[in-house]
């Protein structure tokens, strides 16, 4: 899942720019670590002038490789960021309705933050380290060598050593990490589900139920990221222990070299001073690549990023010739248990308006999403009086506006009408106290009238939408819910006169409305 995710991501950026970027990196950490040879020729007694300052030179660009490389990345970062959320944003958005029924808003919120946090830091920080070690293993184990093969021996052996100590530490905090991981989005969910509730939490004097609630989800967290911590420090602990004994060796072998006088005694001390001091971080720096990792598989995990969910075959069937929706033997369960439709056959008039009635749990929604394509039948077939697929479109009762412009809302997803005519329809439906002039639509959002937009003013904007889509088959579930006798009455009257010729199919729960409709169908 995560060799997938990262394979994606890496094509999404650019193979050549991410083989570029390595170069770079590749060669900027060679000539840093550079710098002991540089240094050695600098203080060499055979050296002339000219060759002094052009090893003094090289040893100040061997200096500025490292905010060089800051700046070199800026752009590649902004590029893992953009791209990180747009391979997962890709893949939720292909998820079925039942997707976005279990997953909470909060969860998806946080894990796609954490993905996305991971992701940058692996590339700033972890590619980076993983490239300056194999630099400086592969060019001092070179350089070594040609001094003192068993030195440089002994060096390569210590430094596997070393990596391989934090391989087994690391892996060991795996399980930790998702755990924390999946804490820390308990806390996202809650705040969201603490937002959207807080009336009922206030009416009900619940404060302090809320408050015991949420403190034992921090608890729970603490915990999580206790242990996570506990094990990196562990490694930490370990590893430097070997820096010390690595530190105890180096200042024998000073001492023995510098004193033979050596010309090369000092490039071999400040080899293994360069390599001490890079190792000493380098533990921690590894086990933060592990967690990194772990942190983007636990994150896909919850996400579910790659996972196909089955799909049966579509029950749906064009006939032109019919003048009916047909609904031929439906049946549903929920999760495959819950019974909802058994065997449901029906009727529905082509360009007409049907209302489907019936009591609680008969499944009307249920049908409604079945007739939208949301949800897939577990057996039966729907025939749709169409040649060509036709346009379908489905107004819940809970439906929510976009925290983008009136006129965004209205003409969604990207229909391009009038100004002029889209504020007559406004004045129209009776939404003109609201929507004070025609740049209204433009200049102001949902989220700007803050509480004082109303259900029913919601649901005419929805109904807005509907009018200017213009589709072949509307589905509204109890759309009239929020609305008064005057603002329903004006509802019908704008659908004979705006939609003639769409396929309506309302639920309805007020008799009163029957009226309004040619056909009726009981469940």
């Amino acid at each position: 899942m995560i060799s997938n995710y990262l394979k994606k991501l890496i094509l999404k950026i650019g193979v050549a720019r991410v083989m570029a970027f390595i170069v770079l990196l590749i060669i900027s950490y060679a000539v840093y670590f550079l710098q002991p040879y540089l240094i050695n020729q600098l203080f060499a007694q055979k050296q002339t002038q000219t060759n002094r300052v052009i090893v003094l030179l090289l040893l100040a660009i061997s200096l500025m490789m490292m905010p060089l490389i800051n700046c070199l990345n800026n752009g590649f970062i902004q590029a893992v960021r953009k791209y990180s959320k747009q391979e997962l944003w890709a893949d939720i958005t292909k998820k079925p309705l039942s997707y976005f029924a279990r997953q909470s808003v909060g969860k998806v919120q946080s894990y796609i933050k954490d993905v996305s946090f991971a992701c940058r830091e692996l590339e700033q920080t972890s590619l980076a380290v993983v490239i300056q070690m194999a630099v400086m293993l592969l060019l001092y184990t070179i350089l070594l060598s040609l001094q003192n093969i068993w030195l440089g021996l002994a060096y390569l052996l210590f430094f596997i050593g070393y990596l391989l100590v934090s391989i087994m530490m690391a892996r060991k905090n795996r399980q930790n990490v998702a755990s924390s991981l999946s804490s820390a989005s308990k806390v996202n969910e809650y705040i969201v589900d603490y937002y959207r509730n807080v009336e009922t939490i206030m009416s009900s004097d619940a404060a302090k139920y809320e408050q015991d609630k949420m403190d034992k989800i921090l608890a729970h967290e603490q915990s999580s990221f206790i242990k996570v911590q506990a094990i990196t420090n562990k490694a930490a602990l370990l590893q430097q222990l070997m820096i010390v004994i690595l530190a105890c060796v180096i200042a024998g072998i000073s001492q023995f070299l510098l004193g033979t006088h050596d010309s090369q005694s000092l490039s071999i001390v400040l080899i293994l001073l360069y390599s001490i001091l890079n190792l000493s971080g380098f533990g921690t720096q590894y086990l933060a690549i592990e967690e990194l990792l772990n942190r983007i598989r636990a994150g896909l995990a919850e996400l579910e990023y790659g996972k196909v969910e089955k799909v049966p075959l579509t029950c749906f069937d064009l006939d032109g010739s019919k003048q009916e929706i047909i609904i031929n033997g439906i049946s549903y369960s929920y999760h495959g248990q819950h019974l909802v439709l058994s065997n449901l056959k029906l009727n529905f008039k082509k360009g007409e308006m049907s209302a489907l009635i019936g009591p609680n749990g008969a499944g009307k929604s249920t049908l409604l999403k079945i007739i939208s394509g949301f949800y897939q039948p577990d057996k039966g077939q729907i025939i749709l009086p169409f040649s060509d697929r036709p346009t379908i479109m489905y107004v819940a009762q809970d439906a929510s506006l976009f925290n983008r412009s009136l006129m965004a809302n209205i003409c969604y997803p990207d229909h391009q009408v009038d100004l002029q005519k889209i504020y007559g329809l406004v004045q129209e439906i009776g939404l003109d106290s609201l929507i004070k002039s025609p740049t209204d639509l433009i200049d102001k959002t949902p989220g700007d009238f803050k509480n004082k937009i109303s259900g029913g003013e919601e649901q005419k904007i929805l109904f807005l939408r509907a009018i200017i889509t213009k589709p072949q088959i509307l589905l509204l579930d109890e759309f009239t819910s929020n609305l008064d006798e005057k603002s329903i009455a004006t509802v019908y009257k704008m659908l004979k006169q705006y939609l003639p010729k769409s396929t309506i199919i309302s639920v309805i729960h007020r008799t009163a409305e029957l009226r309004y409709y040619k056909h009726v169908v009981e469940l």
